[in-house]
């Protein structure tokens, strides 16, 4: 073989070889799945009035006590028993538990906050942070906020 046809033929081949690389890296970026991070929940977790409307109850509470950890339907929570003080929406009353989702926040003993909860079907009586929510503390200015979105 002479030189140019060496050379043509390495050219040939190394075009071919950046194309068909080409082509693969296309086909993996139309072909692959594009990847999503989307929220669980049907509601904006920011928003009381729409957190208010996914949850059975919603109510103002001290914490009387420290939290017990526990798994329930497979995930871990941390129980706080609180006293009902005021409901703004439900009817919860009086003393019972609350399952919060395990290191979503610390609550502590003698503060009151403000709960939206769904009630677990087992273990019976027990009520739950609704999802992607944290209990706030309970401020005049939040009480207010969470009274006026269950009024609505």
């Amino acid at each position: 073989m002479t030189r140019t046809r060496i050379a043509a033929l390495a050219g040939a081949l190394a075009v071919a070889t950046i194309l068909t690389g080409a082509g693969w890296l296309g086909y993996q970026q139309w072909a692959a799945t594009p990847i999503e991070t989307e929220s669980l929940t049907t509601y904006d977790p920011d928003d009381p009035a729409e957190v208010s409307q996914t949850a059975d109850d919603v109510f103002t509470a001290t914490v009387l006590g420290a939290e017990d950890h526990r798994r329930i339907d497979g995930f871990d929570w941390d129980v706080y028993p609180v006293r009902v003080d005021t409901t703004h929406k439900g009817t919860v009353r009086g003393d019972l538990q609350v399952a919060v989702e395990n290191s979503s926040t610390e609550l502590k003993a003698g503060h009151s906050y403000v709960f939206a909860t769904f009630s677990f079907a087992d273990p019976h009586g027990m009520h739950g942070q609704v999802t992607e929510t944290t209990p706030q503390p309970a401020t005049e200015q939040t009480v207010r906020t969470w009274h006026r979105a269950t009024s609505h």
